[in-house]
C-alpha cells in the first residue's frame, strides 16, 4: 500500500512525522512510502488538494493536523490495510 508524505524540509513537524512513519515502514514490508517536498511538487500538491503540512495521504484520504502522534498516525495507516492485515506487521503481534 502506498502511503504519501507531503513536507517541507524546513518544517520541524514534517521530520517528526517523516521519522514515525519510516518506522511504521520498515517494519511493515507490504508499506510503502513516498515522500513528496511541496516547495519543488506544486502541482502535486495542489492536485492532491492538500492545503498545509505535514499531510499523509493513502487513495483519497488525508490526514494532517499540528500535532499527529504515532498513534493517530498508526490508526490512519491501519483503517486503510485488509481486515487481515491490520495488526500483523505491528511489534507483538
Amino acid at each position: 500500500m502506498k502511503i504519501e508524505l507531503f513536507r517541507t524540509i524546513l518544517c520541524p513537524r514534517c521530520l517528526f512525522v517523516s521519522r514515525i512513519l519510516k518506522k511504521i515502514v520498515a517494519d511493515s514490508p507490504h508499506l510503502e512510502l513516498e515522500t513528496i517536498e511541496v516547495a519543488t511538487n506544486l502541482t502535486q500538491t495542489r492536485q492532491a488538494g492538500i492545503k498545509t503540512v505535514p499531510a499523509i495521504r493513502i487513495g483519497n484520504d488525508v490526514l494532517t493536523g499540528i500535532i499527529l502522534t504515532p498513534r493517530m498516525i498508526r490508526r490512519f495507516i491501519d483503517q486503510h490495510l485488509p481486515d487481515d492485515a491490520a495488526g500483523q506487521n505491528r511489534p507483538g503481534h
